[in-house]
C-alpha cells in the first residue's frame, strides 16, 4: 500500500527516471556467472533424476559403486555426476590441478567438461541453522588432456600386502579361529569378544572379501548410532564391494543388482542421499587406513 500512495503523489514523468536509475544500479551478471548457474542447475537436475530412479526401483547401484570406488575423495553426489557424464573416468581434475602437473586440457575438450559440485560459503538460515552453498566446477578426465597418450600405470597389489593393510589400525581386533559361531560364513564380528573372527584355511581373496564386509559393518555402526545390520547391512555389502573393486580383488561373487530396489518407495531427497553418504564415509575411512599403511599418495590413489 505504501508503494501505491507514493506513486499517486508523484507525477508520472518522474517515475521513469527512478526506474532507469534502479536498473542502472542492478549489477549485470558476467557470462561466466550465467554459465555457472546453468551448469549448477543441470547438475542438480541430474541428481534429482538419479535419486528418483532409485526411489522407483530401477536405479543402477553398480554403476555408482564402480565410479565411487575410483574416486574415494569425491562425495557420493559427485561420484554420481562423474559416472553419469563420463562413465569410464579414471582420474579427473580442474584446470589448476592439471596445470600444476604440467598437463593441459585439449582445446576441443574444453567445450565438454565434467560438471561436479564444490562447496562454497556457508550461510545461516532464518531459523538459525547453517546451510551450505555449492557451485559448479569443471573437471576433465585424462583422455581430455595432453596426457591421454601417456601409458597409465597398471597397479596390482600383493595379496598379503592387501590383507595387512585391511586389518591395519582396525577399530577391532582380527582373530583367526578353527570354527566360527555362525556356519556358512568366512568371518563374523563377535560382540562378546569385540573382535572379527576369521575362519582358518581360506585363500587371501576370500579373507579380504569376508573381513572387509565385517569391518564395513563395524565402521558403519561406529559412524551411525542407529545402524542395524538387519536393515542396513546392504551398506556394508556395498562398501566391501567398493574396496574389492579398488584393489583388484575379484568381485564375481557379489550380486550388486539386488541393491537396485533397496530404495524403492523411499524419499528420493532424504533416504537415498543419506544412505549413499553413509556408504561413502565408511568406504573412505577404511580405504584411507589401507592407503596410509601401503604408503600411497593421494595422487597415486586417484589413479586407480
Amino acid at each position: 500500500m505504501e508503494r501505491e500512495v507514493v506513486c499517486e503523489q508523484q507525477p508520472q514523468k518522474e517515475a521513469a527516471p527512478q526506474k532507469q536509475e534502479s536498473q542502472k544500479e542492478r549489477p549485470k551478471r558476467q557470462w561466466w556467472q550465467v554459465r555457472e548457474e546453468k551448469q549448477r542447475k543441470e547438475a542438480y537436475a541430474t541428481l534429482d533424476r538419479v535419486f528418483h530412479e532409485f526411489s522407483e526401483g530401477h536405479g543402477n547401484m553398480q554403476a555408482y559403486l564402480d565410479t565411487q570406488s575410483r574416486f574415494p575423495f569425491h562425495s557420493a553426489r559427485n561420484a554420481i555426476l562423474i559416472g553419469e557424464q563420463f562413465p569410464s573416468a579414471q582420474r579427473v581434475g580442474g584446470y589448476k590441478e592439471w596445470a600444476s602437473q604440467g598437463i593441459e586440457i585439449l582445446e576441443e575438450e574444453k567445450r565438454l567438461p565434467i560438471i561436479i559440485l564444490e562447496p562454497g560459503k556457508a550461510y545461516r538460515r532464518e531459523d538459525g541453522s547453517v546451510g551450505q552453498n555449492f557451485y559448479a566446477k569443471e573437471v576433465f578426465d585424462i583422455p581430455q588432456t595432453t596426457a591421454r597418450d601417456e601409458a597409465q600405470p597398471q597397479v596390482s597389489y600383493d595379496d598379503r600386502l592387501l590383507l595387512k593393510a585391511l586389518i591395519s589400525n582396525s577399530p577391532v581386533p582380527i582373530r583367526a579361529v578353527e570354527e566360527l559361531p555362525v556356519q556358512g560364513r568366512g568371518a563374523v564380528f563377535d560382540q562378546e569378544q569385540n573382535a572379527v573372527l576369521v575362519k582358518k584355511g581360506m585363500d587371501a581373496p576370500d579373507i579380504f572379501r569376508c573381513v572387509s564386509l565385517e569391518l564395513a559393518n563395524v565402521q558403519l555402526s561406529r559412524n551411525n548410532a542407529g545402524y542395524s545390520r538387519e536393515t542396513d547391512g546392504y551398506k556394508a555389502y556395498a562398501v566391501s564391494y567398493m574396496l574389492c573393486q579398488r584393489y583388484g580383488v575379484d568381485t564375481g561373487g557379489y550380486n550388486i543388482s539386488r541393491l537396485d530396489s533397496v530404495f524403492q518407495g523411499k524419499d528420493p531427497r532424504e533416504d537415498f542421499p543419506a544412505a549413499l553418504t553413509d556408504m561413502h564415509n565408511a568406504f573412505k575411512e577404511i580405504n584411507g587406513r589401507m592407503a596410509r599403511n601401503m604408503g600411497l599418495t593421494r595422487v597415486g590413489k586417484q589413479k586407480r
